[in-house]
């Protein structure tokens, strides 16, 4: 019986109110007391005529008025009438019940010591048994998930003993997402399906959601906020219900960012920073987090304290180790590029064993602890060095202090090769050229290290005494229009070394001088020049592809080190040689760093960081030179899929096409994505892919009070606090028959005022 009532609870009010007419009638009586008079005798007589009429018509009011409180009371209990019994009311409408279930990442947070999912799934498959009773039935379900608007799951399903169990296994494959909830989408994919459909049908929506406010108070126009689409709604369906299904606790800790700081690159020291954020309204101590590479043991660092609303960063330190040592100067030209990557996994996550008790109810969500890093680490740099002044004594030689730069932690590997053979080398081998005293190059291969740059390499003019002005002015600088941001003049300074001048650096330092300028900003200012070149620069260039990044003390306040923007690459071009016959500089400590960090700021982050955005298609470039078409993915549950490589939308087809791309449909889920690929020497190859979730999923701050109980909603929908409550709910709004009570309480109290006057004026 409960189950055709909303409030079940008022229908037991109004039956125990229909008691209260009879209690007052009985108190009355107590009230009379009996009082003999002579005359008495003749009314006796006179009543014992009316006294069964007078107590009849009394019953028949009395029973009139306890029937009034009773119906008051089934008024306010709603009633409902189940499909089964729907004929006697004689409604024959079918309804649609339109359901909208919040699948996101943040259904995983506990409700009653389960995830909310769970609760929403077991509500439905309860209240499709209530609907589900007969072979035949009036009630139809489509059911949509925010995490897929596009298509609903179930689309105008009839709710039957025979649909029942499909039905209810639809509902039991449920599960959160690590997508955000896109109600706006979702509304919009609802509309359009609502304006689409025909009359003669009763709808009812009903949309569950834990009312987060990152979900309902999206930015942007007015008129596209989910609320207001839930309005317009309104205007398609009979009624709708807003089902709160989210946890009231909505603290959270998160990790919100993992990044590299420096270039990845084997044999140096690589940093890598997490951030960690505290969503909730009270303050963290000792949160502990762990960086695991690969099977490697994991590293711990500790964030002492964790104001509420704030964010943390810890930074760890790894070195990656080469795949193989080879000694400087000994590799072949053609092994420099090919072999040298190998694949990481990096895990970054909040213990939270060491959260303690008193602190666990701070992280609700455990699912955003956790991100991804999917790292293809370059096994070097590897730095091509042209020597155009080789010397029996070794610190004469114009790349001595170069070459030995090619040490453990540094990341470089360098070559050594004499000017004739820069006219053969590949130069797609090598991210940093050095040209060291050389004043000629052939045209044609000015022109392919003018691509070169362009395509995002590094080169470094360093000219020195056998340079000559006019020859170098012709192959680089070429009237503005060359490399070289210099044009040489002539070699200036004190060849006997009595005299000398220093560097001086912008007062806004360049990043090739961030670690002297960390360290020791005056060092630089220690280093003597003796002979330098002295040059002129384009003045209307300066400050837009070219900086000066160091100057002499000379009077003329000489350029000493200068760059270009050229493509996606640099040039760098210096006043002085790499030996030490003009300057002491390369013997001083301030050498090593300023050319370190020229090549990372040249180069950027090498090595490659690989995330995907989760909810987009994961896309990899393909070389048909080197590789097959055929691509697999294994994703994050180890599933397998595989593509073919295909020409780049919107590229010239044609029988040239070296490059393509290999697309997988949308990334579902966060995690790590490994695409093997097949060489054409037999070989495979796997490159990976790291696909974190939206930080936005961990703000879990729920919609006030206030805006609850608003008319947020719109006249048509209701909000109710729980899933039980919207099983009721469904179990026959549309269906009420409140009206019929109503019209028959009035017409209870209004024969019973009739009857009453009727009556008494009888008497």
């Amino acid at each position: 019986m409960w189950s055709w009532l909303l409030n079940p609870g008022m229908l037991l009010a109004g039956g125990l109110a229909a008691t209260i007419p009879i209690i007052i009638h009985l108190l009355n009586k107590r009230r009379y007391r009996i009082v003999q008079w002579a005359a008495m005798d003749f009314l006796l007589e006179a009543d014992k005529k009316n006294r069964r009429r007078v107590r009849l018509e009394n019953l028949i009011l009395l029973a009139l008025r306890c029937l009034a409180m009773f119906l008051l009371g089934l008024l306010l209990a709603r009633p409902l009438v189940p499909s089964s019994a729907q004929f006697v009311f004689g409604q024959k409408m079918p309804v649609e019940r339109v359901v909208v279930v919040d699948d996101s990442l943040s259904q995983w947070v506990l409700r009653d010591g389960q995830p909310a999912i769970d609760g929403v799934k077991s509500g439905l498959k309860e209240w499709l048994a209530q609907l589900a009773r007969s072979e035949t039935t009036e009630d139809w379900l489509t059911l949509y998930v925010t995490s897929r608007p596009d298509q609903p799951i179930l689309s105008y399903e009839p709710v039957t003993n025979n649909t029942l169990i499909p039905l209810q296994e639809t509902v039991d494959r449920l599960s959160p997402t690590d997508f955000a909830a896109d109600y706006r989408r979702t509304f919009h994919e609802i509309l359009r399906y609502l304006q689409g459909q025909r009359a003669g049908v009763t709808r009812v929506a009903y949309v569950f959601s834990d009312l987060r406010q990152r979900d309902w108070l999206m930015g942007g126009d007015a008129e596209q906020m989910p609320n207001r689409l839930l309005q317009r709604m309104g205007e398609y369906v009979g009624q709708g219900f807003v089902i709160d299904t989210g946890s009231p606790a909505d603290d959270n800790l998160a990790i919100t960012e993992l990044t590299a700081l420096d270039p990845i690159v084997a044999n140096r020291i690589v940093r890598f920073q997490a951030s960690v954020s505290n969503f909730g309204t009270r303050p963290l101590r000792d949160v502990r987090v762990s960086l695991q590479i690969d099977d490697q043991p994991p590293i711990y660092e500790l964030i002492p304290s964790l104001a509420a609303g704030a964010v943390e960063t810890v930074t760890y330190r790894t070195l990656f180790r080469p795949s193989r040592w080879v000694g400087a100067g000994e590799r072949s030209l053609d092994a420099q590029r090919d072999t040298a990557w190998r694949n990481y996994r990096l895990r970054v996550e909040i213990d939270r064993a060491a959260l303690g008790d008193d602190q666990l109810s701070a992280d609700q969500l455990s699912q955003d602890n956790v991100r991804w890093l999917a790292l293809r680490v370059a096994d070097g740099i590897p730095v091509l060095l042209v020597d155009g002044d080789p010397s029996p004594v070794p610190q004469r030689n114009e790349t001595f202090f170069l070459k030995y730069l090619d040490v453990f932690g540094t990341g470089l590997r360098t070559t050594v090769i004499p000017p004739t053979e820069l006219e053969t080398v590949s130069l797609s081998n090598y991210e940093v050229i050095f040209v060291c005293n050389v004043d000629s190059v052939s045209r044609d291969r000015t022109q392919a290290l003018q691509r070169w740059v362009e395509d995002g390499g590094a080169l470094v003019l360093m000219p020195g005494n056998q340079v000559r002005a006019a020859l170098f002015n012709e192959t680089f600088y070429q009237g503005g229009q060359g490399l070289s941001p210099l044009e040489l003049i002539a070699v200036t300074g004190d060849p006997t070394q009595s005299t000398w001048v220093n560097f001086e650096a912008d007062p806004q330092p360049h990043p090739a001088l961030q670690t002297i300028m960390a360290t020791d900003a005056t060092s630089l200012s220690r280093a003597d020049v003796f002979t330098w070149w002295s040059s002129r620069l384009d003045p209307e260039r300066l400050g837009r592809d070219v900086q000066v990044i160091l100057r002499l003390t000379d009077s003329d306040r000489s350029p000493a080190m200068v760059e270009r923007k050229l493509g996606r690459g640099r040039v760098f071009t210096f006043a002085l040689p790499g030996d030490s016959d003009w300057t002491i500089w390369p013997t001083t400590p301030t050498f090593v760093p300023v050319i370190l960090d020229m090549i990372d700021d040249a180069l950027g982050r090498r090595g490659i960081d690989r995330q995907a955005a989760l909810g987009e298609p994961l896309v990899e470039t393909v070389d048909l030179t080197r590789f097959d078409r055929r691509v697999q993915l294994l994703d994050p549950r180890e599933e397998r899929t595989e593509s073919i490589a295909r020409p780049v939308e919107g590229s010239v087809v044609d029988s040239g096409d070296e490059l393509q791309e290999v697309s997988f449909s949308d990334v579902a889920r966060a995690g790590f994505y490994e695409l093997t690929l097949h060489r054409t020497d037999g070989e495979l190859e796997t490159r990976l892919w790291a696909v974190n979730l939206p930080a936005s999923e961990s703000r879990l701050t729920r919609l006030t009070a206030a805006q609850r109980e608003s008319d947020f909603w719109g006249d048509r929908f209701e909000v109710l606090a729980s899933v039980s409550e919207a099983v009721k709910a469904a179990a026959g709004q549309s269906r009420e028959f409140w009206w019929y009570v109503v019209v028959l309480l009035l017409f209870v109290l209004g024969t019973e005022q009739f009857l009453g006057w009727w009556f008494g004026r009888r008497r």
